[in-house]
């Protein structure tokens, strides 16, 4: 259990006179409800964590980091903790249905207006949690990516974040102060009930809502947490999971592949047991990073959550204080991110032929997602799709896998004189093929064993033209 817990005078400052204000919300009585001293952060947790990302970040392709779920986004409103309370029990879309037949129309006429109003702030939360996972691809391909930049990527994530969710503290403040005694007491009975799995003890038959045309998705989204903020104290809505901090990979996205049968515990351990000690202690050093640094996160996200709260009591939110203390909140969370990613490389160049193939076979058990369409920028596309060549073709490891791809157009086949493991079947193709050529790359990449039968290359090759063209185009920018 962690011991030590920083935290900055200013934050310190901020929390004693919240404090003094608390929001007024039809608050439940929360000993019915799971303990949650439990989940508290442990290093186990963190290993966990970044064991399984191990995994996904270093198999997985850009559109499988870049997915997040519409819950995940802005999780300032208490509804993971509900869950985590009631062991998994429950699920946004029952807590929402519940919870729209509560309120009144003009109260659900709010949820539907905040749909547009977050639009923009959604949109720009998203674009720059993206400009994160693009900084990531670099330094996983091997590109200078300096440590600053990083965490000016992650201060204004955290404060686009915390804009997104000033938008829908406001517009939750509106109904909140709008709520009936009645109603809010119906609304603290639904969560009860929910997090007891009895939810048919307070469902009205014939009372359903008709959802209007609208984004439904994000819609029940909305009234999950509007239950779960209007009815949680601050206290409990300051629950965080360890997986929180650094979601940018790709671990969500395999849970989602797998229809949510994957367990994070379960892929963890398969990576531990594949690693040596001394990869272990690699990974190590992340843990006890972010070890140090969750409890100032947890800290300083605490002081972000009493600034959203006081629209519970119909006030207008402070946006210079959210911006600021989102840009601390993403600005710690860019260092757990950075040290997490520099420890997972770290572990990649250490790996051995055996550890890569079975990492790929674990990898393999899923279905993988390929990305929606292409950047215009065929080189930015390039280093995406590159981003899963370089786990084997990386040319900073001691014990290559795989050869060196710089300056492959134009090399002799089979002859990188820093590798000397090539298959029979590349050296026989090489007897009739002496250099690779644009074009000979390109059907390598369709297929890589129709071009060359029985190479040991375990990649099943590009059918589109486009994917193939841009990963030519990066590759021939490599140095």
């Amino acid at each position: 259990m962690l011991e030590k817990l920083h935290i900055p005078a200013a934050v310190l400052v901020h929390l004693i006179a919240a404090s003094l204000a608390l929001p007024v919300a039809a608050q439940t009585n929360e000993t019915a409800l799971r303990d949650l001293s439990g989940h508290q952060v442990k290093e186990a947790q963190l290993r966990s964590a970044v064991a399984s990302r191990t995994l996904t970040w270093q198999t997985g392709t850009s559109a499988n980091n870049d997915y997040i779920s519409v819950g995940r986004m802005a999780n300032f409103f208490g509804f993971v903790a509900l869950r985590v309370s009631s062991g998994q029990s429950l699920t946004r879309a029952h807590v929402a249905r519940d919870t729209l037949t509560v309120l009144e129309p003009s109260q659900i006429n709010v949820l539907v207006t905040l749909l547009d109003e977050q639009a923009s702030a959604h949109a720009a939360t998203q674009a720059s949690r993206i400009e994160m996972n693009r900084s990531l691809e670099r330094l996983l391909v091997g590109e200078d990516v300096e440590y600053a930049n990083f965490l000016a990527l992650g201060r204004t994530y955290g404060a686009s974040e915390a804009e997104l969710g000033r938008v829908i503290a406001q517009g939750f403040g509106k109904i909140a102060v709008s709520l009936s005694p009645s109603q809010q007491n119906r609304l603290a009975a639904i969560r009860l009930a929910h997090a007891a799995g009895e939810p048919d003890s307070v469902r009205s038959t014939g009372n359903r809502v008709r959802l209007p045309n609208v984004d439904r998705k994000v819609l029940v989204n909305l009234a999950a947490r509007l239950l779960s903020w209007t009815t949680g104290s601050p206290e409990f809505n300051d629950f965080e999971v360890v997986g929180k901090p650094n979601q940018l990979f790709g671990f969500v996205s395999l849970r989602l592949e797998s229809g949510h049968a994957v367990r994070r515990g379960a892929v963890a351990r398969e990576v531990l047991d594949l690693l040596t000690p001394e990869q272990h202690e690699m990974l190590d050093a992340a843990v006890q990073q972010n070890a140090d640094a969750f409890p100032e996160f947890l800290a300083v996200r605490s002081a972000l959550l009493r600034a959203l709260e006081v629209a519970l009591q119909g006030e207008v939110i402070d946006h210079e204080a959210v911006r600021r203390l989102g840009a601390a909140v993403g600005e710690i969370e860019a260092k757990m991110t950075w040290a997490q990613a520099n420890a997972m490389l770290r572990v990649r160049d250490a790996l051995s032929t055996e550890q890569l193939n079975a990492l790929l076979d674990m990898r393999a058990k899923y279905t993988v997602a390929e990305p929606d369409g292409a950047p215009e920028n065929p080189v930015d596309h390039g280093r995406q799709l590159y981003a899963q060549c370089v786990l084997c073709h990386a040319s900073t490891r001691d014990n290559a896998v795989a050869p060196s791809l710089v300056d492959i157009v134009g090399r002799e086949i089979a002859a990188d004189a820093g590798y000397d493991l090539y298959s029979p079947g590349l050296r026989r193709f090489a007897q009739s093929q002496e250099r690779w050529s644009v074009e000979l790359l390109d059907a390598f990449l369709r297929s890589p064993r129709a071009l060359v039968p029985g190479t040991t290359m375990g990649f099943d090759g590009f059918d589109a033209d486009q994917d193939r063209a841009a990963i030519l185009a990066y590759i021939a920018t490599l140095e």
